[in-house]
């Protein structure tokens, strides 16, 4: 195991990222559907809904095809992934740092890196939903299972088990990105604090600023260890100070440490290493508190 965020931020941010990740405004409606029409694999349409619980166990997520979670509703009446009918932006991202020149592979709903082959969804339950998706220069396999946890404090749980498809070693970045934004949140302002840690990354609306059924916030949190044991790993999470997500191959570009009252997003990253058609197995959750 190895913790070396602090050293990979600062090398990350000396490394150029596209137009799109160094924004720090909201996109216009017509950014947006310059986004989409550039990345037609994308999508913010709801596939696979789960529901479960009421009142304040109420949990009501939705999934698209290409394993983006576009609504998360909990409790009861508190979007906290879509609010007042936004635009979700929620998703995955890949960075291959194994050759010459880093290759990223992303998909955040809004958009995508126009890089990955159809999704295919290997099952479906009333609690689950299982979808495999493979890059398309074949190096790569990520394989998503979104399942419904229900109870007192119900959430979202997400394995995302990543498989090196090719004859050698690799390195990379997997990581997970919301832009979380509690309903009761101000919808003209965004003003929402954001922070992470090694276990977890979180938006929430603050007690002075959310005062109708407030506050609520959304937590995306690890469940415990990668595995297998054996590979190498560093994580973290940490907030951003845009709503759109990041270069996976400089995830760090847009981190500015604790965010209050103001535009954010949340990130949790992992730094891995995987042998020759090897899986590695990264577990974590979307949970209100």
């Amino acid at each position: 195991m190895f913790r070396t965020f602090v050293l990979i931020f600062a090398l990350l941010a000396l490394m150029a990222i596209p137009v799109w990740a160094q924004q720090s405004k909201p996109l216009t409606l017509h950014q947006k559907a310059q986004i989409e029409s550039v990345s037609p694999d994308a999508t913010i349409t709801c596939t696979y809904q789960f529901t479960s619980g009421s009142g304040n166990t109420y949990l009501q997520f939705c999934v698209t095809v290409n394993g983006n979670i576009v609504e998360f509703q909990s409790p009861s009446g508190v979007e906290q992934l879509a609010p007042q009918s936004a635009y979700p932006y929620e998703g995955y991202g890949l960075c291959d740092l194994s050759g010459s020149s880093n290759i990223g592979y992303y998909d955040y709903a809004y958009g995508d890196s126009g890089n990955w082959n159809a999704p295919t969804t290997l099952s479906h339950t009333s609690t689950a939903v299982k979808i495999a998706r493979t890059t398309s220069d074949g190096l790569w396999t990520l394989t998503q299972t979104i399942s419904m946890v229900a109870g007192t404090n119900p959430y979202a749980k997400i394995v995302m088990a990543l498989k090196n498809n090719s004859a050698i070693t690799r390195h990379a970045f997997l990581l997970r990105y919301a832009n979380a934004i509690p309903d009761n949140g101000p919808a003209t302002s965004y003003a929402e604090n954001y922070d992470g840690t090694w276990e977890s990354a979180w938006g929430v609306c603050p007690m002075n600023v959310c005062t109708n059924g407030g506050p609520y916030g959304l937590m995306l949190q690890e469940l415990g260890n990668p595995t297998p044991a054996s590979i190498s790993w560093a994580r973290g999470g940490f907030a951003i100070d845009t709503m759109q997500g990041p270069d996976p191959c400089n995830f760090g570009t847009n981190y500015v440490g604790t965010i209050t009252n103001g535009l954010g997003s949340i990130v949790y990253n992992y730094n891995i290493n995987l042998n020759k058609q090897q899986t590695g197995t990264f577990t974590e959750r979307y949970i209100t508190f």
